[in-house]
Formats: C-alpha cells, sequence, structure tokens
C-alpha cells in the first residue's frame, strides 16, 4: 500500500523524511513524558531531581537508538540533553512537544496548557523536525472552542516555520460519565474517531491515536479493526499512528498489528516499551530490560512492515519540475521570510 502526500512543503517533506525509515515507517519511540517517568525511577519518586531524571532518559536513548526512526522529547529533560550528550545520533530524527501535561486528568472539562518559554520557533530553532500537540478535546464540552483555537494557532505557527505538527487528540470522561461502563467504552471509540477527524480538518499533518477498541477477545479485535478502518478513511490520506497509553506489551503488540493492517504508518509509544527498563534499578538487571525494550522494538518494527502502510509521498521528475518551477523559492514561505527581514532591520 501507499499513501498520498498531505503537503507540497518542502520543508514538511523533508521533515518527514528524518523522522522515518528509508521504507516510509514512523518507529518511533515517545520520551516526552514528564512525572510519571519521574515516578519509575525510585521508590521515592520525592527524590528523582533534574539530574536523574535527565540521566534516566539519556540512557534510555543511548540505548534503543538503533531502533528507531526518531524519538519524541521534552524540553525539560530530553531535548538539549540528549543533543549535547550525543545521545541521540543525527541519523535518528527528533521529535518535540509543545504542551506541558501529563496524563493524570482532573476533573472537567479540560484546557490545553503549553510549556510557558517554550515555542513552535524554539523547537524549529533547536532542530526539531516535527512538533506535537498532546490534546485533550470533547467535542461535548465547554472548552471545545478553544481547543480548537489551539490547534489552529499551531497549525498557522508551524506552516510559516514549514514544521509538520502532529496533533494526539485524548478522548476523556466528563463529570457524571462512568469510564468503565460499555456505554462508555463505546463512546470512547466514537470520540477517539471524530477526535481525529476534526484535528485533522483544523490542519494537522499528522495524526497520533489512542487504540480505538480492545483486544481481550476476537470479537473485539474484529471490532477495534473496523474503527480503525473507519478512523482511516475519515483523516483526509494523512499519516497516523498508534499511541501505546502505557498498556501492557503484548497487548500493545495485538494493538499494532491491527492499526497496521487499517492503514497505519507506525506507531510512536512510550511506556509499553521502556517502563521495565526505567521501573528497574539494579545496574546488570536494568541493563538487561534496556535490552528487553530494545527487543520490542525491534519486534513492533517487524510488524509494522509486515502490516503497515508506508509513507513515501513522492512526485516524478516532470510532477516535481511543475510543483517547483525555476522561481519556486522567490513565493515559498514570502511572509515569514518578509518577517525575519523586518526584525533583522
Amino acid at each position: 500500500m501507499t499513501s498520498q502526500s498531505t503537503t507540497t512543503d518542502p520543508g514538511k517533506i523533508r521533515s518527514f523524511q528524518r523522522v522515518t525509515t528509508a521504507d516510509g515507517f514512523f518507529l518511533i519511540c515517545a520520551l516526552d513524558h514528564l512525572s510519571d517517568f519521574q515516578a519509575l525511577l525510585d521508590p521515592d519518586p520525592k527524590t528523582v531531581d533534574h539530574r536523574r531524571t535527565v540521566a534516566g532518559k539519556i540512557e534510555l536513548i543511548r540505548a534503543l537508538a538503533p531502533e528507531v526512526s526518531a524519538f519524541l522529547l521534552d524540553a525539560e529533560f530530553g531535548l538539549a540533553q540528549a543533543i549535547a550528550s550525543r545521545a541521540l545520533p543525527g541519523s535518528v530524527g527528533m521529535m518535540a512537544s509543545i504542551e506541558n501535561e501529563d496524563y493524570q486528568i482532573p476533573p472537567g472539562a479540560r484546557r490545553t496548557r503549553l510549556r510557558e518559554g517554550w515555542s513552535a520557533w524554539q523547537a524549529k530553532m533547536i532542530g526539531a523536525d516535527v512538533l506535537k500537540l498532546l490534546w485533550f478535546f470533547r467535542p461535548d464540552s465547554e472548552t471545545a472552542e478553544h481547543q480548537r483555537d489551539v490547534v489552529r494557532s499551531l497549525v498557522d505557527q508551524c506552516a510559516e516555520l514549514s514544521l509538520p505538527l502532529v496533533v494526539e487528540p485524548i478522548w476523556y470522561p466528563l463529570p457524571g460519565e462512568e469510564s468503565g461502563s460499555a456505554i462508555w467504552r463505546r463512546r470512547r471509540v466514537a470520540g477517539i474517531i471524530e477526535s481525529a477527524a476534526e484535528a485533522a480538518t483544523l490542519g494537522a499533518d499528522m495524526l497520533k491515536v489512542e487504540f480505538p477498541g480492545d483486544v481481550g477477545s476476537e470479537e473485539e479485535k474484529s471490532a477495534a479493526l473496523a474503527a480503525c478502518r473507519q478512523l482511516d478513511s475519515q483523516i483526509g490520506g494523512r499519516p497516523w499512528v498508534i499511541l501505546s497509553a502505557g498498556v501492557g506489551y503484548a497487548a500493545f503488540r495485538e494493538q499494532v498489528r491491527i492499526a497496521s493492517e487499517a492503514g497505519a504508518s507506525g506507531f510512536l509509544a512510550g511506556r509499553s516499551i521502556w517502563r521495565d527498563a526505567a521501573a528497574t534499578h539494579e545496574p546488570a538487571r536494568r541493563d538487561a530490560a534496556r535490552q528487553e525494550a530494545a527487543a520490542r522494538l525491534s519486534e513492533l518494527a517487524s510488524i509494522t512492515r509486515s502490516h503497515g502502510r508506508p509513507y513515501r509521498p513522492a512526485l516524478d521528475n516532470d510532477a516535481a519540475a511543475r510543483a517547483f518551477p525555476a522561481d519556486w523559492y522567490r513565493h515559498w514561505n514570502k511572509e515569514t521570510a518578509a518577517k525575519s527581514r523586518i526584525a533583522a532591520e
């Protein structure tokens, strides 16, 4: 299977090339976690300071880099430190998160909290290939329009920077909803699809999505495959990957297979892969746990390649010449270039 390009911006095209494998798959390890990562490093998380958190991330990046096409990192503990330590090879892509959120969901409607003092422009300047937004979204909540505006604003900022934007919609319970009920689970599946479609409509270049269903039985797997196919049909040809949400590795492995069969181009996952490695404190056992995390990534890559849809949009020679005539650069990102000249003056 092949997919179509969602952009004619050569800057974004090049960025996507840097976070995919040569054969067109997103094999990405998420390490932008904050307090939930620190909680794994010591039985008493209060003892985990900035230095220990950075060291923990760097160790994992070094161990897992040979198995991934890119890492997703945060500004506080990951991005600059991975670059400066040379833990992140130049051949491995880099995604940057823009938010300052974790997975602890407070009651009520959510408003995205962007990281103070951090911006899409700074992510671009540090060398990030792609920007990622964790987007808690319920279209039936009082904050829905505010959340749409967050995406619209980032879409515009990223367009000016030729920086692809990945949106990660998260469906969450509103007051009065029982998240464990059968009604809630059905509504969540529909909501995951709706949110992905809305993020695509708002201009996201790529989607990082929750798995729409369960894999506990053959009936559930069949329903999840149908839901994934529905999602794939509603996002306008954009590439999409599956997130792990911290589920057990065996379950995530099955989720990757099902999502890949439905058109996903890879995975962007964290805790299901490296949780055991981060939570193992004895040095010798920690080395073995890191090796196990690397083996999981290798297995997931094989599953993705066997079943997934590669993302390798390309124009033939004539089409490339038509799309980018001799003076194309005079018009490309013209407004951003003008702003840069004004600032320099």
